[in-house]
């Protein structure tokens, strides 16, 4: 089996998405595991909602730029 591990850069937009699927392509005729973590800086975006969450502060653009980020992709 071959494990891959897929997040960050290397899925931060559309073209690096395509890539992925060209990687796995390459072994059709084998077990793969696939891990993908979060794309592009949305680890940073996810801290951003919730530090406003913590603070009771308004987390409606944060849920919103995030989510904008994953359909544009």
């Amino acid at each position: 089996m071959r494990v891959f591990k897929f997040g960050g850069a290397s899925v931060k937009d559309a073209e690096g998405v395509r890539n992925v699927t060209r990687i796995l392509r390459m072994f059709p005729d084998e077990r793969v595991m696939v891990v993908v973590s979060a794309m592009g800086k949305t680890t940073n975006k996810l801290e951003g909602l919730w530090k406003a969450y913590i603070k009771q502060e308004d987390t409606k653009v944060h849920l919103e730029d995030i989510r904008s980020y994953h359909q544009v992709i």
